[in-house]
């Protein structure tokens, strides 16, 4: 998670008052969690750090793709780095599942300087080495991302929450500027990766994915990127032939050391 201060483009945009949002609610007990065993913590180096990330299929986790990144080399960390927790409260996990592979959006370049092009192309896929098959978790579709005014919610791990989950019943849509999505939603150091979800008719829709924090002369807002646009991109590559085209890590790929993201 990056906190970064927009610009003038965004900073200068009518904010609705937050008091239309709801609450951020822990959800203490299993069964609060039962429903949303999709979501869950993406532990990186093994308790060095963490970031939040969603199944969308058995085996493939979407999450943001800075996560993958050790932020002093700038290098893709191996698969080896990283561990799905799908589910994950107060010490239990629907199931725990290790990567076989990590995929980041190709145009996502970890520390370029325009924050505009690291948050749209913000996203990536985390291959699991089994899948993890309903009824233990339901992976979540994915929608069309969200516009301005559209309610959502967000379901998160963070800073001094990272045992429980979080989940914010509503939060709004304020702008969209140059593929990325301004969120009055309450996110935090480790809530990078989490889904930005739309509850309309009571089926929950991945509709964008956090990427980050950004202070705004009415508070801090959350970043989010197009989802089905680049989605759609990744996914083609993808489905191609595992790295073909994409610095990919699979497993058995030497990597960097592992450090906190």
């Amino acid at each position: 998670m990056r906190r970064v201060i927009l610009p003038l483009i965004l900073a200068l945009l009518p904010l609705a008052a937050r008091a239309e949002d709801a609450a951020l609610r822990a959800l203490t007990t299993l069964d609060s969690v039962r429903g949303w065993e999709a979501v869950g913590r993406v532990d990186v180096g093994h308790g060095r750090g963490f970031c939040t990330g969603t199944l969308i299929e058995p085996d493939l986790v979407l999450t943001a793709a800075h996560c993958l990144f050790d932020p002093t080399t700038k290098a893709l960390m191996p698969p080896a780095a990283f561990q799905f927790r799908a589910g994950w409260q107060s010490g239990h996990a629907a199931a725990v599942r290790t990567a076989r592979r990590v995929l980041p959006h190709p145009d996502y370049v970890f520390g370029a300087e325009n924050w505009i092009s690291k948050v749209s192309a913000d996203v990536a896929l985390i291959e699991l080495e089994l899948p993890i098959r309903p009824p233990t978790a339901n992976p979540l579709p994915t929608g069309t991302s969200p516009r301005r005014g559209d309610r959502v919610a967000v379901l998160s791990y963070a800073r001094e929450r990272s045992e429980t989950p979080s989940f914010q019943s509503e939060c709004r849509t304020k702008d969209r500027a140059e593929g990325v999505v301004v969120l009055s939603c309450e996110v935090d150091f480790g809530a990078s990766g989490s889904p930005v979800l739309s509850l309309t008719d009571g089926a929950p829709r991945i509709v964008s994915v956090v990427s980050g924090m950004a202070t705004t002369p009415e508070g801090t807002v959350a970043l989010g990127m197009y989802l089905e646009q680049r989605l759609a991109e990744l996914r083609a590559i993808f489905d191609q032939s595992g790295t073909k085209g994409l610095p990919a890590f699979t497993k058995g790929t030497s990597g960097a050391k592992f450090v906190k993201p």
